[in-house]
């Protein structure tokens, strides 16, 4: 492995990995952008990164290791908003940091948000205060500890993959995103860190899970929908495979408008993604029942068919309507492979709108064996239709699932499915 023995080697390349790998600053309002500071600073002879523990209490990723940031406001370029948020998180003066420049902003499935990460040297530094409201704790990463194989860990993101981490200190595990940008960073400035080595091949005593921190064991989030009991998942029955009838289509459309009005933020604007099976039909249901109820509704076929049971679709011709919610129902349980032709571009489209997502049976492109094999509509809540598949009781998906509510075809009820051996009370409750 090629190893530089000196800061000045190491500025050099990155610079010079930015200069030809970067992308540009911009201000571009286009869906949720996340603008975040990769702030080195030079201590002897390492570089050392500025990472930040979030409370345990906060509604969004509770502590979670992350550089300082935070969404994009309209009208910022990223620059501008990654400095304002590390000077509200940790109080950062912004004139006493080098912008290097700009990392390619990717798209975090499950935070439907686009990471855009700003590259920062730290040449005066001064003392950091961390915001009470939102830091817990200041993390520093020194270079010489992120290159200790001894540190290195994985994380199983899905039923089939994995994610390489860092245990930083005791407490502290770097993971998800964060370690993704870092991985980067680190492909920049040590080429060939790694030496080949890929996160499956680290023994099974080195995986983490970082979402079961003790520290976070009994956080109980507010279901979103209101006036519907719980129960737990356990035992939970799988769904049939049988293809639906006409009288259970129109009865799985009456729960997903159920569930639309009991959600508790109700929505003034509504578009059904319609797939060509059983899903798109029972999605066309529900939207013919919102419409009688005053709800404004917008169907949008993702199928050359069309969709079952209704005429009104229009068709999906590469962009999305505006919608405060989006009801999913383009694949669910039937998929084979990955989400492919015009339901992947359904959710590409969707990256670019913030309405909250309702997934009907199971989230388009997760698969109910294998989990996360590809693209995957990332759920603010899923609604499972008489049944339960199995990957949505894996407490690594929950972000994609959202809250987990179940339809039971025989009494007509509505639940929220909670606990389970398979999850936690922080699982239950990790949004965004």
């Amino acid at each position: 492995m090629s190893v530089a023995h000196t800061n000045a080697q190491r500025w050099r390349r990155l610079r010079d990995h930015l200069r030809s790998h970067g992308a540009s600053d911009t201000s571009d309002s286009g869906g949720r952008v996340g603008a975040v500071l990769a702030l080195a600073v030079e201590r002897d002879d390492d570089l050392v990164f500025l990472l930040t523990r979030r409370r345990d209490d906060l509604p969004t990723h509770p502590g979670q290791v992350s550089f300082p940031g935070g969404r994009r406001e309209l009208g910022e370029t990223t620059t501008e908003a990654a400095l304002r948020e590390a000077a509200e998180e940790v109080g950062l003066q912004p004139d006493s940091v080098e912008v290097l420049g700009h990392l390619p902003v990717f798209f975090l499935s499950p935070s439907r948000f686009w990471l855009a990460p700003v590259v920062a040297r730290w040449v005066h530094p001064h003392p950091l205060q961390a915001q009470e409201t939102e830091v817990a704790a200041l993390v520093w990463a020194p270079l010489r500890l992120l290159l200790d194989v001894e540190r290195w860990r994985k994380v199983r993101l899905s039923v089939t993959g994995w994610s390489l981490a860092w245990q930083l200190d005791e407490g502290h595990v770097l993971w998800g995103a964060t370690a993704m940008v870092m991985a980067v960073l680190l492909d920049a400035i040590e080429p060939g860190w790694r030496d080949g080595t890929e996160p499956f091949e680290l023994d099974d005593e080195r995986e983490v899970t970082p979402w079961l921190d003790s520290r976070l064991a009994g956080r109980v989030l507010p279901a979103r929908l209101t006036g519907v009991p719980s129960r737990s998942r356990s035992n939970v029955k799988a769904p049939n495979r049988r293809p639906p009838s006409a009288v259970r289509v129109q009865a799985a459309g009456a729960a997903i408008a159920q569930a639309v009005t009991r959600l508790h933020e109700p929505p003034a604007r509504v578009v059904v993604l319609a797939g060509g099976g059983g899903n798109g039909a029972a999605g066309a249901a529900a939207a013919a029942q919102l419409q009688r109820a005053g709800v404004h509704v917008e169907v949008v076929a993702a199928h050359s068919a069309g969709v079952s049971g209704t005429d009104d679709a229009q068709p999906f011709a590469g962009t999305l309507p505006s919608a405060d919610l989006y009801i999913d129902a383009l694949v669910g349980g039937g998929l084979r492979g990955r989400l492919r032709g015009r339901a992947l571009d359904v959710l590409m489209a969707l990256r670019s709108h913030e309405g909250q997502i309702m997934a009907v049976d199971v989230p388009s492109g997760l698969h109910p064996g294998d989990g996360l094999i590809g693209d995957t509509l990332t759920a603010t809540v899923t609604l499972a239709l008489d049944g339960v598949w199995p990957v949505l009781r894996e407490a690594g998906l929950s972000p994609f699932v959202g809250d987990l509510y179940l339809w039971d075809h025989d009494t007509d009820d509505i639940t929220r499915l909670v606990g389970g051996p398979e999850r936690t009370a922080l699982s239950d409750g990790w949004r965004e």
